[in-house]
């Protein structure tokens, strides 16, 4: 019965030896690189126990929550983010170690960007949670280079760290979203619609366009950019940020047919920006393939329905530009209207010597 408690003593001798040795001297400043601590020694024991993280800076706030074995982003209708730049976040944050003790007077803080609240925007705040209960509160000042540091502190505590490491995790959501939804190469469209036009690839891959409403809001003008463009889009569908899904009273529909599989593209105009829904249904007059590599290809255009469904998703601003000049083109000049009326002609003068 007392070897546990021998060895229990052992180990607890053994911390308070290891703490000793990682206290920066008086002399240099500095613990030696084998002797340093975490700054977050609560991360790795308790990693299975976290639910959740928060980045904040200035004004604006990103959470993760976990769902299942994976993170999803609340802020965003809970879409799904990339698990791998998610662990970045808790990797940078536990590699964080201390080298020098800095300043804990709090009226100084600020000269580290650590002070915290920050109505500046120079420190981040990381906040690890279970459930509700912080497992770790960290605010990231200055960064150092040559060699790396980073300045940082615990938020409960006023004693400032320089630290090996670096933490570089940005509030940007898209930096942790897959970008990139979909490719359909442009072989793979057999037709498209938009605008009451539909087209249709021939043998030889050029498109014909037939009118197949008895309005066509596509002009002939947009017809020969629209077969470049869309095709275009879905051959690498990508976006810059992510939300639930909310109406629209502009928005335009494309639907574009792909074998067995329909895509239905409903893009939404939102002051200069524009949001896309996403939706793949099987047509069922059509059969499922059986060779493999056509399987392979329908089960990712159907897994890329099933994420983006119930979320919006807006394009890049180059591909918004050339997309709205096809779906929202500005209203018609009126006729005349650059000619002024009679007799409110500007008189020119040339100037002296002038020829």
């Amino acid at each position: 019965m007392k070897r546990p408690i021998l060895a229990i003593s052992v180990v607890a001798a053994a911390l308070v030896v290891v703490a000793i040795l990682v206290k920066p001297t008086a002399e240099t400043g500095e613990a030696p690189a084998a002797t340093r601590e975490p700054l977050v020694g609560t991360l790795a024991p308790r990693a299975k126990e976290i639910t959740a993280i928060e980045l904040v800076q200035g004004a604006k706030t990103l959470r993760y929550r976990k769902d299942g074995d994976a993170w999803v982003l609340p802020d965003a209708g809970s879409f799904r983010a990339e698990t791998v730049r998610v662990n970045e976040i808790l990797a940078a944050l536990a590699s964080l170690e201390r080298i020098e003790a800095m300043t804990s007077v709090k009226e100084r803080l600020g000269e580290l960007s650590l002070a915290w609240p920050d109505d500046q925007g120079a420190a981040k705040l990381v906040r690890v949670l279970a459930g509700e209960a912080p497992i770790a509160e960290v605010v990231i000042g200055k960064e150092r280079f040559s060699p790396e540091a980073q300045f940082a502190r615990l938020l409960g505590e006023s004693q400032a760290w320089k630290c090996s490491g670096t933490f570089r995790s940005t509030l940007e959501l898209v930096n942790y979203i897959d970008r990139q939804l979909m490719t359909l190469p442009s072989g793979d469209l057999d037709r498209f619609t938009v605008g009451g036009v539909e087209f249709t690839r021939g043998d030889a891959g050029a498109w014909t366009a037939a009118q197949v409403e008895p309005v066509a809001m596509l002009l002939e003008t947009q017809r020969e950019s629209a077969q470049r463009t869309i095709p275009e889009l879905l051959a690498r569908l990508e976006i810059d940020d992510v939300r639930a899904a909310k109406e629209h009273p502009e928005h335009r529909l494309i639907r574009v047919i792909s074998r067995s599989r329909a895509i239905d593209l409903d893009i939404a105009k939102d002051g200069n920006d524009l949001w896309m829904k996403i939706n793949v249904e099987r047509l069922p007059d059509q059969p499922e393939p059986t060779d493999e590599v056509e399987r392979d290809r329908v089960t990712n255009l159907d897994q890329a329905g099933t994420r983006c469904a119930g979320f919006e998703f807006k394009l890049p601003s180059w591909r918004a530009t050339s997309l709205s000049a096809i779906l929202f083109p500005p209203p018609p000049a009126p006729a005349n209207a650059d000619q002024p009326a009679p007799g409110t002609q500007p008189t020119v003068i040339s100037p002296a010597g002038a020829p």
